[in-house]
């Protein structure tokens, strides 16, 4: 039971990491001008629109034509698979016997 929830842990670090990226991604590619980027920009916003929509009532703050609902929640992903995740990992380590 503790090597499944430890490996569990580590696919959610992995799958939080890669969605922080994702959304980084994203929000580096619409604060860059130009129509160049558009099929790009297209892509990212499609894979992670789930995660913006999910973002927009409870991390949407607007200052100007800023928008920081991707930014933050890549923040927020971030944190919790840097400090949060781990202790997850403890706790399983501690219950395999």
């Amino acid at each position: 039971m503790g090597y499944f929830l430890a490996d569990s842990a580590y696919l959610t670090t992995l799958l939080l990491n890669l969605a922080a990226f994702v959304l980084l991604v994203e929000w580096l590619l619409h604060a860059v001008r130009g129509p160049a980027l558009n099929g790009f920009r297209r892509l990212f916003f499609l894979v992670s629109y789930p995660l913006l929509k999910w973002s927009d009532g409870f991390l949407s703050i607007r200052w100007g034509s800023f928008n920081s609902r991707g930014l933050l929640t890549a923040i927020l992903f971030l944190a919790v698979s840097r400090y949060g995740i781990p202790w997850l990992v403890l706790l399983a380590y501690s219950l395999r016997g």
